[in-house]
């Protein structure tokens, strides 16, 4: 195209709409990066807490609390699905090929320790207990995993909406 040649509608406008993704994505990179360096600073802080002396003993919450990520955390019982790990995310789009052993190890390898895994055949679904808030976050964050060549979606859980 010649500089004086006038260029039509609908280039500009999809020039300008590219223009405003490029903006979002830029933002959304940085977001993520200072979610990441806040998460750094998060575990480093919490790895120096106690190691002095003159430090005070860690306050000592109620059990009865509800964490980050929506779940409700009643007691400290391992067998209790609702709050075993507190970082429980959903598993979307599970095959018959998909096993719970190879399912574990994919997502300890890219996001981090998993202290168990429930599988829902009926449903194509599964559910991931992390061991930290980091390997959850890494997780929902990253919103997939690649496990035997299959894409799953990997969503913070939702709670269930109360029935009427």
């Amino acid at each position: 195209m010649n500089v004086n040649e006038k260029s039509c509608r609908n280039c500009v406008v999809l020039k300008a709409q590219l223009e405003q993704q490029e903006a979002i994505v830029a933002k959304y990179l940085k977001i993520v990066q200072s979610q990441s360096e806040l998460i750094q600073d998060l575990q480093n802080k919490s790895s120096t807490v106690g190691t002095s002396p003159k430090s005070s003993p860690r306050k000592q919450y109620p059990t009865n609390y509800t964490n980050y990520n929506g779940w409700d955390t009643i007691s400290n019982d391992p067998n209790n699905k609702k709050t075993r790990g507190g970082y429980r995310a959903f598993i979307g789009s599970i095959t018959s090929e998909i096993d719970k052993d190879s399912l574990k190890k994919c997502l300890e390898e890219s996001f981090g320790k998993v202290d168990s895994i429930d599988i829902i055949s009926s449903k194509a679904c599964a559910f991931a207990d992390f061991a930290s808030p980091t390997a959850y976050h890494n997780a929902v964050s990253e919103g997939a995993v690649l496990v035997n060549g299959i894409a799953l979606s990997v969503e913070r859980v939702r709670r269930p909406k109360p029935r009427k």
